[in-house]
């Protein structure tokens, strides 16, 4: 019995049911196979992103054109996962940020290290055509 397999980037797989050998031994070798393939067409996904190329950089920044200050120290913060209270950790990055309170473009930029997980997606996915000021990141937060 011979059934054929077809994958969208690789030519078709025959397999033998038929062949000596035991079971494990063909479904490792199918398995083996998959990984190797999504492990390609990652590859060329990634490949096709130049992210060390500075103009496709400015593009995906969110506060592009940014000057953190010599002295400028950055501060520790609590990561917020979106179980806490939003209001409050909002205080709390306004409080640590205090030094540069008045710098819209570094409250926006630091706020990314106040997030983690799914709230970090999120931050990287926002449009910085929408997002000029704290106040348009802050209303987007807190939606």
């Amino acid at each position: 019995m011979l059934i054929t397999l077809v994958q969208p980037t690789q030519p078709p797989i025959t397999v033998d049911l038929t062949a000596e050998g035991t079971p494990n031994n063909r479904s490792t070798s199918l398995m083996n196979h998959d990984k190797l393939s999504a492990l390609e067409e990652r590859l060329r996904a990634v490949k096709g992103n130049d992210w060390f190329d500075p103009m496709r950089a400015t593009e995906v920044c969110l506060v592009p054109n940014i000057v953190v200050p010599k002295d400028f120290r950055i501060p520790y913060f609590i990561k917020y996962t979106g179980l806490e209270c939003p209001n409050t950790h909002l205080r709390s990055c306004c409080n640590k940020m205090v030094e540069v309170i008045r710098d819209h473009k570094l409250l926006i930029y630091f706020f990314q290290d106040s997030l983690t997980g799914s709230t970090l997606s999120w931050y990287m996915r926002l449009d910085s055509v929408k997002i000029r000021r704290w106040k348009d990141l802050v209303e987007a937060f807190l939606k």
